[in-house]
């Protein structure tokens, strides 16, 4: 069901930013978002173990924030979240393709998303895949430092980390 502002009344709404909505990430959003993902984030998740679904859903159950984007038709397009296991703490996004027809609303206000999921960890790690090119492009934009270059499964894998700007 659909509010008079085209927000599905079911989701918890976060922040609208351009052509971007923001809101609380919950199960319905993964049958939507699993079979879009893009070629080079499902390299990631088969490098990993497990299932685009799977992925999606221990996010839902481990982190401590998990949100999800979706674009001006209330269609969700990406899924993303932070938690901590053990003393570290993790940052991670998963995305379908229309991350792209949504480029310029998406890459300017994810910075700000960023550093507002960072800053109660002060430092935030993961991995990603040497040739998601576009993932680094935009990591790097969101403030990334990568730290060093690890093998998963024989694939190439670059760390980074993102620290708070409040640090």
């Amino acid at each position: 069901m659909l509010s008079n502002q085209g927000q599905n009344v079911s989701d918890r709404f976060v922040c609208k930013q351009g052509s971007c909505t923001i809101v609380e990430a919950n199960s319905s959003h993964i049958p939507l978002i699993a079979p879009f993902i893009r070629k080079e984030e499902q390299i990631e998740v088969d490098c990993m173990g497990g299932t685009i679904q799977e992925a999606l859903l221990k996010g839902l159950k481990q982190d401590d924030c998990t949100l999800t984007v979706k674009d001006k038709y209330d269609v969700p397009y990406a899924m993303f979240g932070v938690g901590q296991l053990g003393n570290q703490a993790y940052i991670w996004m998963l995305s379908t393709d229309a991350v792209r027809d949504n480029m310029y609303d998406f890459v300017r206000y994810s910075r700000k998303w960023i550093q507002i999921l960072t800053k109660p960890y002060k430092t935030t790690f993961n991995f990603v895949h040497q040739d998601n090119k576009l993932s680094i492009r935009w990591l790097k934009f969101c403030g990334a430092k990568f730290i060093r270059k690890i093998d998963i499964n024989s694939h190439p894998f670059l760390e980074f980390i993102i620290i708070s700007d409040n640090v």
